[in-house]
């Protein structure tokens, strides 16, 4: 019997886990389903809430200082009033819209729920476990014809910036590299999503230095250029074509 096992047997307390309905992920925007199992302890308990929190390490400024940090990002509560007898399981269904701009699985970015149930208006023991978020078709598209230029994943990272978005004030930040020698030398991109239809990118493209006057536009900033490119389903449906509509945005500010 573990320790966690012990304690809950002396408190009475209820035991939960957490089954989610996914095989591959759960797509930004859509509905990541499961179910709550309650295991009762020594005495009956009243379940009155259950909590369930998409957890994520993101980047934040603190004491004017940019540190890395790990918490709660979104946030959905489920109403509920369940008695759990001693020894009893109950399962309590759930189901909520995850946000479009959920930060992604891939590279070093995870996602975890977190569920914790109030057990007579207090919180008792939660369950954590790892969510793999699938990109929304358009963002998947735009990854796609980003492959298809030649640029190659080299960093992602979420950063927490309030001023941004109140409802969700969190940006996944995508660095590209090329593959091969050239005249970019990176571009850094996020996006916003208000709706399914369409999603808006913001790139940012960094040229390589080339001689003294490159050197001064490094040392400044000023080679860096900054660009936005609403995206719809029907441009992500063709990543080729979508590709040329990327380099026609980008090969104007490498000259």
């Amino acid at each position: 019997m573990s320790i966690y096992e012990r304690m809950m047997n002396r408190s009475g307390g209820v035991k939960v886990d957490t089954t989610l309905d996914i095989s591959r992920g759960v797509r930004c925007g859509e509905e990541l389903s499961g179910t709550v199992i309650l295991r009762g302890g020594r005495d009956a308990k009243h379940v009155t809430a259950i909590e369930f929190g998409l957890v994520a390490e993101f980047f934040c400024e603190k004491n004017k200082q940019i540190v890395k940090d790990k918490g709660v990002i979104y946030r959905h509560t489920l109403g509920t009033s369940v008695t759990v007898a001693p020894g009893e399981e109950k399962r309590v269904p759930f189901r909520f819209r995850i946000p479009l701009t959920t930060p992604v699985s891939i590279d070093s970015s995870k996602v975890w729920l977190e569920t914790t149930v109030n057990v007579e208006m207090e919180e008792t023991r939660n369950d954590r476990d790892a969510v793999p978020i699938l990109p929304h078709p358009i963002v998947h598209g735009f990854f796609e014809a980003v492959k298809l230029l030649g640029l190659r994943l080299d960093d992602v990272s979420l950063l927490h910036v309030p001023r941004l978005r109140t409802e969700f004030p969190f940006v996944q930040e995508f660095e590209f590299k090329p593959r091969l020698p050239s005249a970019l030398d990176e571009i850094e991109v996020y996006y916003t999503a208000d709706g399914s239809e369409r999603v808006n990118f913001f790139i940012e493209i960094d040229r390589r230095a080339k001689g003294l006057s490159g050197l001064l536009e490094e040392a400044f900033d000023w080679d860096e250029r900054h660009i936005r490119v609403t995206l719809t389903k029907e441009d992500a449906a063709d990543p080729e074509r979508l590709a040329d509509k990327l380099a026609r945005c980008i090969l104007p500010h490498l000259k």
